[in-house]
């Protein structure tokens, strides 16, 4: 019996494939050898990083109006010796963006540049330090609503009522509750600003200096989720003691009616004569008319009135001389 040409063909194209098999098998199994080495290598580097602790307060990042990126920190563990490695990702929609990167020997740094005006923007900041040979790592996440500055206050108005100076004004954002937002307040007196939260009034009491210069600023408060960076200011809102003002008719009495007062006692003690001119006497009818008027008698009008006062007359008696008695 005679094998058809074919039949050797099919065995040996089924031997070949399952030949391939095998290799993609051996390849697969490789791969994943591979990667779990790669994995456990990975795992003892992380787990080789001691992290640094308290530093969680000493890394801020924030984005300007202006779209400008700002990442500080302050390192005040970092021993003499070690070397410091920053890097600082940005990113929008979780798709890497840019990155930057510093090295030093300083705990202190700053890392700025402008950014793109996209939404969901993060950032990650990762701290790696080596000293004699250990690892040290940490890292810093700020999402959108942590990296985004607040406006300053609204509405910043400020007056002086009785003695004291009264500033009032309205929360940044009505979406956010106005116990989570610190204030800071400067009246322009080479004071330290005040510092207050949770209220939207401030009374200084005793203002006693003749101008102010207000402006406030604010940021979140540590207990709420936000950006925990200083606004900037508001706009400068300049108060002065208020003056007081007399009434103007008051002022026109005023100025007419005290030189009129002077002016005539002046004269009064000047010229004594115009007294008589100024105040004349009373007129009185003559004398010769006084005894007429003092009498209801209408026919002693025409009698002569007596113009002096009758003389009394005196009698005067003498008393005679006796004669001398004689004695018998």
């Amino acid at each position: 019996m005679k094998l058809s040409p074919a039949l050797p063909i099919l065995w040996y194209s089924f031997l070949l494939l399952l030949r391939v098999s095998q290799s993609e098998e051996y390849y697969d199994e490789g791969v994943e050898a591979h990667s779990t080495n790669m994995t456990e290598s990975v795992d003892e580097i992380d787990d080789g990083c001691d992290e640094i602790e308290d530093l969680e307060d000493s890394v801020v990042c924030s984005v300007s109006r202006t779209n400008k990126l700002n990442c500080s920190w302050s390192i005040h563990t970092l021993e003499a010796g070690a070397q410091l490695s920053v890097s600082v990702s940005f990113s929008e929609k979780k798709r890497l963006i840019d990155s930057r990167n510093q090295s030093s020997a300083n705990g202190d740094g700053f890392i700025s540049w402008t950014i793109g005006g996209g939404q969901e923007k993060s950032v990650v900041v990762d701290f790696e330090v080596l000293l004699r040979g250990n690892r040290m790592c940490y890292t810093a996440e700020f999402e959108e609503q942590q990296l985004n500055i607040l406006d300053p206050p609204g509405n910043v108005d400020a007056s002086i009522r009785d003695g004291n100076l009264h500033v009032n004004w309205d929360v940044p954002s009505s979406s956010i509750y106005a116990h989570c937002f610190d204030y800071q307040l400067d009246i322009g007196d080479q004071e330290k600003p005040r510092n207050f939260s949770d209220k939207v009034e401030h009374i200084e009491l005793n203002a006693a200096a003749h101008t102010y210069k207000v402006r406030m600023r604010t940021k979140m408060s540590k207990s709420c989720y936000g950006c925990t960076q200083w606004s900037e200011w508001s706009p400068t809102v300049t108060v002065k003691q208020p003056t007081y003002r007399l009434d103007p008719l008051v002022i026109a009495l005023i100025s007419l009616g005290i030189p009129m007062i002077l002016l005539a006692v002046l004269l009064i003690l000047r010229h004594q004569r115009l007294v008589k001119v100024l105040f004349p006497p009373i007129p009185r009818p003559p004398a010769k008319y006084k005894h007429f008027l003092e009498k209801t008698d209408p026919l002693n009008f025409f009698h002569p009135v007596p113009t002096t006062k009758p003389e009394e007359e005196i009698t005067e008696v003498e008393d005679a001389e006796q004669p001398p008695v004689t004695s018998h």
